[in-house]
């Protein structure tokens, strides 16, 4: 499904602005479906840009697992908020909406790459010493799920409003 932008003064296709947005980025929200219900949810992710993917790590157990099985496709939107000028009435911002496909990743080194990802974009200061931290004894590291989504396409927007 392929929708265009309709203001075409703001269509983001530069792949370097894209992938910028994608790799700054902390959270996303993540859509899902099944039976026709909808469901969304706001998570932190990890950007594999060799895989083309985003990672995500949650429990063993839930209602978002519950509907990946039912229907393994999947929207996300990451938005960069540039700010709100009160003054102007105006907001600059970079939105992006990726579709593709989830999957439950099981093998023990690509969690281990994907956790070691999400460290790395999500803790600046010392990413070595947080995964470490990680890893040392957590039980949460040893029931943790770990979702993977392959990114299919990708349509985004922006508006930069001088300051």
């Amino acid at each position: 499904m392929t929708y265009h932008v309709r203001r075409k003064e703001r269509e983001v296709t530069d792949p370097q602005e894209i992938e910028s947005v994608i790799a700054s980025g902390k959270y996303c929200i993540l859509g899902l479906a099944k039976d026709n219900e909808p469901y969304v949810v706001t998570l932190s992710y990890a950007y594999d840009k060799a895989a083309n993917a985003l990672f995500f790590h949650c429990g063993p157990q839930g209602q978002k697992l519950d509907f990946i099985r039912a229907n393994p496709l999947a929207c996300a939107t990451i938005i960069e908020d540039d700010g709100f000028d009160a003054d102007a009435c105006d907001h600059s911002y970079r939105s992006l909406v990726l579709r593709g496909r989830i999957e439950f990743v099981e093998d023990s080194a690509e969690i281990d790459r994907a956790i070691r990802l999400m460290v790395v974009q999500l803790e600046r200061k010392d990413p070595d010493k947080g995964f470490a931290k990680l890893k040392a004894g957590n039980k949460f590291y040893d029931t943790l799920c770990m979702l993977k989504l392959t990114i299919e396409s990708v349509t985004g927007k922006a508006k930069h409003v001088p300051k």
